[in-house]
């Protein structure tokens, strides 16, 4: 029962040094949003029972996890876009010609690029303003510009892995 846990499309996406290096950072990405969220459980596990027999949570466990939460998820969009993997609806189109239906992938690459860059830039902007002013979260007072430049190299690997998309589209004729 040795099965892997690359997509059948993945060495097509790896074209390349650029290829290959942008993919393995994506991994690398979603590899650590994995390990957020496994901390997260063991911490929410740890606070529930400590919750129950002790009377005694974690506190603030409920701000940790919103926070690590929105880190982990970050950290998973860019290889769910490398792949290809993010939700469409090709009802309207699978009996579209091939070349048509990757110039509608590569249009939504495109606005996912897009998408990916505006919130890659206010998010940016946030950070900077929680800096000047000093914003901490409620219970536990973490400054909330840890988290944001957590999210930004997310959200700027997402555009490049949608680039990539948008490229291999319009050269490979790779269906999305």
């Amino acid at each position: 029962m040795a099965e892997s846990l690359s997509f059948e499309g993945d060495l097509e996406l790896q074209r390349g040094p650029w290829g290959r290096v942008l993919y393995r950072v994506c991994q690398f990405f979603a590899l650590a949003g994995g390990v957020v969220l496994l901390a997260l459980i063991n911490m929410s596990l740890v606070s529930i029972i400590g919750r129950k027999l002790f009377a005694e949570p974690i506190r603030g466990d409920i701000e940790l996890m919103e926070i690590g939460a929105s880190i982990a998820i970050a950290a998973f969009l860019p290889l769910c876009e490398m792949r290809g993997l993010h939700i469409k609806v090709d009802t309207f189109t699978m009996k579209l010609p091939g070349c048509v239906q990757r110039g509608l992938d590569a249009i939504g690459h495109s606005l996912c690029m897009l998408a990916a860059l505006i919130l890659a830039w206010r998010t940016a902007l946030q950070l900077l303003d929680n800096l000047e002013y000093g914003d901490v979260s409620t219970l536990l007072s973490i400054p909330m510009w840890i988290p944001l430049a957590l999210i930004v190299p997310s959200l700027t690997l997402l555009a490049l892995a949608s680039a990539w998309r948008v490229a291999h589209c319009l050269t490979h004729g790779g269906r999305s």
